[in-house]
């Protein structure tokens, strides 16, 4: 099982480099998705220019970002950059219609997680910041460690494991089912998809990619380098930024390619025939 997931996870990270001009294109699109996000979160809603553009970004970022999916999906199965793109521009409205259940299902696991706090009393907000503090407590022996908030604690995994594991991991697999044979062959075959979702080598691909494109660019966003010198300090920041960037596009497009390979393979017997049966 390790050998073959291994196997898709370096055989996509080779393809990304090598369909360099698909990864640019992808790129390209995230890059504007990325600025599209920034101008609706700085732009005041003052002025009727203001507003218009406000409404703009919020309709152009959802339709970006199911583009960018439908490209990456595209890529996986297509080898050509052009037939790439044509798929990708036809075939996104697709890969909203078969996201909106998902979508569903987190504002429903948002609002019983809400209930669930409200009921337990739990602050998850005050455990998850509590945790740092936690963590640096146990480094110190002679210090006194809190006591653990058993109830936030749990549904702060709950939360996690919801919005960072199950959520985006079936998404990919209905994308790439929908991207490579369309969407009602995808909707008929949803029962075999969500148990190929939560298979061992499903999770441990998504899982490795995800300290590529999340774990890593956390750290290296949040993880600031004072110096006096202010061009120094800027240069720095640009790098990081540049890094994550990089890391965040090339590990989930390697996530992805990786998930569609293992897929695509058939899974091996587990049994001997017979020969007996065989000679027959």
């Amino acid at each position: 099982m390790l050998k073959e997931t291994f196997e898709s996870i370096a055989a996509a990270a080779r393809t990304v480099f090598h369909n360099w001009k698909s990864t640019l294109l992808i790129a390209i699109v995230y890059a504007a998705l990325l600025a599209v996000l920034y101008f609706f979160v700085v732009i005041r809603e003052a002025t009727f220019v203001q507003v218009t553009l406000t409404f703009a970004s919020a309709i152009v970022a959802p339709l970006l970002f199911f583009v960018l999916q439908a490209m990456i999906a595209s890529d996986a199965v297509e080898a050509s950059t052009g037939s790439m793109v044509r798929r990708a521009l036809t075939s996104f409205w697709k890969l909203i219609l078969v996201t909106l259940p998902l979508i569903a299902l987190a504002i429903l696991i948002v609002y019983l997680l809400g209930k669930a706090q409200a009921r337990f009393d739990a602050n998850v907000s005050n455990a998850a910041a509590a945790l740092p503090r936690r963590v640096s407590s146990l480094a110190n022996a002679g210090d006194a460690t809190p006591p653990i908030d058993w109830k936030a604690a749990s549904l702060s995994t709950l939360r996690y494991l919801a919005f960072g594991l199950v959520l985006p991991l079936a998404a990919i697999h209905l994308w790439l089912a929908t991207a490579q044979e369309g969407l009602g062959p995808a909707v008929k075959k949803l029962k075999t998809l969500l148990a190929r979702t939560f298979a061992p080598q499903s999770i441990l691909i998504y899982v490795m990619g995800f300290l590529v494109f999340a774990v890593i660019p956390y750290f290296l966003l949040f993880k600031t380098v004072s110096t006096k010198h202010a061009w120094l300090e800027i240069a720095l920041m640009v790098a990081r930024l540049a890094i994550v960037f990089a890391l965040t596009l090339f590990g989930w497009v390697m996530t992805v390619k990786a998930i569609s390979l293992w897929s695509a393979s058939p899974p091996l017997s587990t049994t001997q025939p017979d020969p007996a049966v065989e000679a027959v």
